[in-house]
């Protein structure tokens, strides 16, 4: 027998579907046209379109062939997917007044974090406070003092792969590359180190790392309608939402009050001396933080595995490793470790390092926009309160900006005309010390006013972990102990998640 809570659902259901639609269909007549798109259904739109998986590749098969700019109906909620880096640029950027607002993400945003979440914050005064706060220690200047525990905690990276590897047991290279990001985090942030990677707080923070990704992309029914979570009734997501908010507010306040404890300088306490920090209560301060870290462990090591894929995948048909080496024994020679005042005489590897990030950006679809009111566009019109989509995967793939081969890891094509190529083309160990990279869009850190403010610290550690390897191993595929042949790895492996990794 149905439930009366079925028909409830049911009953809700059908209003605001009926009330979304006439919103959308019963408009008044308007000169200019939507952005082109897949012909929906009526009520539903597009919704039985999208695929239940790797959204971002359809997503990037109706850009092709509808355009940069694509329009799609979910059930009344006008979305808008920005397939190319000028229409990115153009909107999410240059109109940064319009796009910058976040939709209302009633699960993730409101009931599991309690709109605590930077990230999701709606772009008002609020949030402009926690960014001016965070600002200054995340600048490019500022991401030049952290040169010596980013070396110190590569270095150590190179040894524990070393001595890992003369044991009988062998050692987890990914492991080794995922500690030595969280202890730079960590250091930098609470002030210490992560000595093993198995520390309880950095396992506790995976997991609800994990937790929070599937309540983002998870078809969450009280985002589709807000209302129900002021029904008392027990719903078995406002618990688990509540449950989720707990354990990250248990772990962030344990960091912020170690952190203040700790010895030594760190974001923490260099944040809680400014003015910012007084205009927010203890907890918004403690989660500022915690999604600090967590946003510093993402990107980082992610983008480090998806190199190690690169090198194992692509290397054949390319020659990256070969001719980055070549580089590195020029400029830094073997009687001694690379460091970051090598990098601007290395910009092969600063192209290498892009290259990464353009090849397999680890947020697909970005993290969406809200429009604030009605907008026009070459000639179409973007309605007020369309939530709109930078799909990441296809704007790396811009042959416009990128080239005809966009599917190939290619770091050549960040390098400008006239930039030496091989180490015998440029003066010894000052080779392409005053050459610059290609003016190319950056892709992996978002647009415009909510680019990640954390991109200049991340592409240094990046840069460094991926330099210090170059340097110190040669690398070849694992070998199966069943068959003596070598293991293939696939390069579109990958998990369906907020961001991606390797499936390997």
């Amino acid at each position: 027998m149905v439930s009366q809570l079925s028909l409830l659902l049911v009953g809700l259901a059908t209003i605001l579907l009926v009330q979304r639609s006439l919103r959308y269909f019963l408009r008044g007549p308007n000169p200019s046209p939507l952005p082109p798109g897949p012909p929906g259904l009526p009520i539903i739109g597009n919704l039985h379109q999208m695929p239940k998986s790797r959204v971002w590749l359809q997503w990037h098969a109706w850009g092709k062939k509808y355009g940069p700019v694509v329009f799609l109906n979910m059930l009344g909620q006008p979305i808008v997917i920005l397939h190319s880096a000028k229409a990115a640029q153009d909107l999410l950027a240059r109109r940064g007044a319009i796009y910058s607002d976040r939709p209302r993400l009633v699960l993730a945003g409101e009931l599991a974090l309690k709109g605590l979440h930077l990230l999701l914050m709606p772009y008002d005064a609020q949030y402009k406070i926690h960014q001016k706060m965070e600002a200054p220690l995340l600048t490019p200047r500022a991401a030049i003092s952290y040169r010596p525990l980013l070396e110190l905690e590569s270095r150590q990276l190179l040894f524990n792969i070393v001595k890992g590897g003369k044991s009988s047991k062998g050692v987890d290279c990914h492991q080794q590359i995922e500690r030595t990001t969280a202890s730079i985090t960590y250091s930098l942030i609470y002030g210490y180190r992560l000595l093993t990677g198995h520390e309880p707080e950095h396992a506790r923070a995976h997991e609800i790392q994990k937790q929070f990704a599937a309540m983002m992309v998870g078809p969450n029914l009280v985002d589709f309608i807000p209302f129900l979570h002021r029904i008392p009734l027990p719903w078995p997501w406002k618990a688990k939402a509540e449950r989720h908010f707990q354990e990250q507010r248990d772990l962030h306040m344990t960091n912020l009050h170690r952190a203040l404890g700790n010895p030594g300088w760190n974001f923490a306490k260099e944040m809680a001396a400014s003015p910012e920090r007084r205009q927010m209560s203890e907890e918004e301060f403690a989660f500022d933080l915690g999604i600090l870290a967590d946003a510093a462990l993402e990107t980082t090591v992610i983008s480090a595995a998806w190199f190690v894929v690169a090198w194992l995948t692509q290397d054949a048909r390319s020659g990256f490793v070969a001719r980055a080496q070549r580089h590195l024994d020029a400029v830094v020679g073997r009687d001694r470790l690379p460091g970051l005042d090598d990098r601007p005489s290395l910009p092969y590897v600063d192209a290498l390092v892009e290259e990464v990030l353009r090849w397999r950006p680890i947020g697909t679809t970005g993290v969406p926009h809200l429009t604030k009111v009605e907008d026009q566009y070459e000639g179409a019109r973007i309605p007020a309160g369309s939530i709109v989509f930078a799909n990441q995967w296809a704007i790396a793939r811009d042959a416009e900006v990128f080239g005809t081969k966009t599917e190939e890891f290619l770091p050549e094509r960040w390098l400008a005309e006239g930039m030496p190529r091989r180490p015998e083309e440029g003066a010894g160990a000052g080779a392409g010390a005053s050459c610059a990279l290609r003016d190319l869009p950056s892709v992996g850190f978002g647009f415009g006013r909510r680019q990640c403010t954390g991109r200049h610290v991340a592409r240094s550690v990046l840069w460094i972990q991926i330099t210090m390897l170059l340097w110190a191993f040669d690398l070849d595929g694992a070998v199966s102990p069943e068959t003596g042949e070598r293991v293939e790895v696939d390069p579109m492996a990958m998990t369906d998640s907020l961001v991606i990794r390797p499936a390997v």
